[in-house]
């Protein structure tokens, strides 16, 4: 199987075959283990072979599900306006999601609140380049951890007008989610007719699904909303340390949901994707900075393209513990590379530091500065009579004269301007203030909260989904 759509990268299509038939036999010799009954029920109804808790799949039913999987697919929002499409090689971005600390311009971390929620609810709102949102953008403290997903959900989807992602970290959290989202989208029914949120699914690597997660993806399945399946391998510790090793590992993995999520409803969108680094041996953290874990990215973007999938893969990811040189400079390589891999769904893409652990809402300018920097740079130029200016280079010849010629003042603007960063002649710097990029973006942070306009809801919509949360927060603290 071969597609002529992959992606420059460290492999030939013979290296991605050689990694497809390991995954297979893996698939077929080991197995997966899912410890859920639920769903080894459903492998055992479409005649798949399980034995105990270990379901085993061949080659042909993997490439039938693969067949039924779209390449191409739109998410709604509830503001029709930023709806989006997701698998045509330009990447949707997203905020990072799953932090539990907010990282202050002194160094230090701190837990997370619910106004810190607030606060990056309204930086995605204002983002010129974010897309979704991210639920669970930070983890806020202060919540009640039954019902914390009800809140978020609600500042997700009243804080912003864009297509949100349901929380997947149990099947009771996630059903709440699609059962907010089918009041947004008019009734049940009229929710499942079109895919208006993503859910995230982890496998547990070494070839396992949890129970919680194997339902969620059933669950996402059954309601037709796509779900990023998407592992975490660490090479030395939960894969091999070698790199096609730990790629044929977790293509074993992620094609398993894959084949999960269309036998349980075939056509559903589903996205390949992975996050994976080698182990820190000291401390056993993952290696998020490290080159190696940009290799298994465009290994994982070829890959997804091999067999005609979406691909998700991590944005502007790092290991430093502040917005720092290191921080930037990781990012940086690290959002590059998922760009240009022509990765379609990019999570983690603004704020991420301390290894998914930290948020940083300076450290979310500074990277959507990056992300514009990096778009800026892959842009097609056209060559025509237009833009190679022949009449401008003859009239002028030696003479050199640009700067005051007409086709300049026409067009500087064209030419990429900095949001934040400096250009400045030293003195007029240091009479500036001498700001960093960090105190700059700390600035910014300030005035792009102050702009913020909250989006207007549907006052009958507004009121049903706080009185069903109301509700449903009830029920789950009286089960208590």
């Amino acid at each position: 199987m071969t597609n002529p759509s992959i992606p420059h990268g460290p492999f030939t299509g013979k290296d991605l075959y050689q990694i497809h038939k390991a995954s297979m036999k893996i698939l077929e010799v080991q197995g997966i283990i899912i410890k859920s009954e639920s769903v080894l029920h459903i492998f055992r109804q479409h005649n798949f072979e399980v034995r105990g808790t270990k379901v085993f799949i061949n080659e042909k039913q993997v490439f039938k599900a693969i067949e039924t999987v779209p390449g191409k697919f739109k998410i709604r929002a509830w503001n029709p306006e930023k709806n989006l499409v997701l698998g045509n090689g330009i990447p949707v971005l997203c905020g990072t999601g799953g932090g539990v600390y907010i990282v202050q311009k002194d160094k230090t971390q701190r837990p997370g609140t619910l106004e810190d929620y607030k606060k990056i609810a309204m930086l995605v709102q204002t983002s010129p380049l974010n897309q979704m949102t991210a639920h669970e953008s930070v983890h806020p403290n202060e919540l009640i951890a039954e019902t914390s997903h009800l809140d978020m959900m609600w500042y997700d989807l009243s804080f912003c007008d864009l297509a949100a992602t349901s929380n997947t970290q149990d099947v009771h959290c996630l059903q709440d989610c699609l059962e907010i989202l089918s009041i947004v989208f008019g009734g049940k029914e009229e929710f499942k007719k079109a895919p208006a949120t993503l859910g995230i699914i982890n496998p547990l690597s070494p070839l396992q699904y949890a129970p919680d997660q194997a339902e969620a993806l059933v669950l996402l399945a059954q309601y037709g909303q796509p779900a990023a399946i998407t592992n975490m391998l660490l090479l030395g510790s939960s894969a091999p340390i070698s790199i096609p090793g730990a790629l044929a590992l977790g293509n074993a993995e992620l094609l398993c949901g894959i084949v999960l999520s269309q036998i349980v409803n075939p056509g559903t969108p589903v996205i390949y994707g992975s996050t994976s680094s080698p182990l820190y041996m000291k401390n056993g953290a993952s290696c998020l900075g490290a080159p190696e874990t940009l290799i298994l990215s465009k290994g994982v973007s070829q890959l997804s393209k091999y067999y005609g999938l979406p691909c998700r893969t991590g944005g502007a990811l790092s290991d430093s513990h502040i917005p720092d040189g290191q921080a930037m400079a990781e990012s940086s390589l690290s959002l590059n590379n998922a760009i240009e891999s022509k990765v379609d769904y990019i999570l983690h893409s603004f704020g991420m530091v301390s290894s998914f652990l930290g948020v940083s809402l300076e450290k979310w300018l500074m990277d959507e500065e990056i992300c514009r920097y990096i778009l800026a740079s892959k842009q097609k130029i056209e060559v025509n009579e237009k833009t190679l200016e022949m009449d401008t280079i003859l009239s002028l010849g030696s003479k050199g004269d640009y700067l005051t010629h007409p086709t300049t003042f026409k067009n500087f603007k064209s030419l990429f301007q900095h949001g934040i960063g400096n250009r400045d002649a030293y003195a007029v710097w240091a009479k500036k203030g001498s700001q960093d990029l960090m105190d700059q973006a700390g600035d910014l942070v300030g005035k792009r909260l102050a702009r913020y306009q909250k989006p207007e809801m549907d006052q009958g919509m507004a009121q049903e989904l706080k009185e069903w949360i109301l509700w449903k927060k009830q029920e789950i603290l009286k089960g208590k």
